[in-house]
């Protein structure tokens, strides 16, 4: 055998270890059910005693107020996989941040979810969003929740009706 043809059957060998590598986690993308953020603890219920996120210290618009849309999928153990930062509003190096801390949630089943049932959904992720003071009046705190709502639609993703 040339030594040619032995590198391209090396290739080909590392090729096809990716792809059977990558394959079970887009069977299981395509396979499980997509589950708006509001209806998780209906599969699954978050269990950390602590979350950890890598913030970075200077970078693209990472001072203003914005949000990470992250998708994920709850695998049957109760680990994201799949993480990624689906969308980020402003655009801004807040992606990898937002990312971390939900690889470092943990979950359990919920009650419902006896056979631990993979899930397929999303969390937004705020950032430098402004805080209502817990003596503001009633009119503040809701100008307040309407601005920061304001913030976080851009971050909702389509897909993910509600059951």
């Amino acid at each position: 055998m040339t030594r040619l043809h032995s590198t391209t059957r090396r290739a080909q060998g590392a090729l096809i270890g990716v792809a059977l590598a990558v394959l079970p986690a887009l069977v299981l993308a395509q396979s499980v059910q997509r589950v708006p953020p509001e209806h998780i603890d209906h599969y699954w219920v978050v269990d950390v005693s602590h979350v950890d996120v890598n913030l970075p210290y200077t970078g693209t618009n990472i001072n203003k107020p914005g949000c990470v849309a992250v998708s994920f999928i709850i695998g049957g153990n109760g680990k994201p996989m799949d993480v990624r930062a689906a969308r980020i509003v402003p655009l801004s190096d807040l992606g990898p941040a937002a990312v971390s801390m939900i690889e470092s949630y943990r979950y359990r089943p919920a009650a419902a979810n006896t056979a631990q049932l993979p899930i397929a959904s999303y969390l937004i992720v705020p950032f430098n969003l402004p805080q209502a003071q817990a003596d503001a009046a009633p009119a503040a705190r809701a100008r307040i929740r309407a601005e920061r709502k304001r913030y976080l639609q851009p971050c909702v993703l389509p897909g993910y009706a509600a059951h």
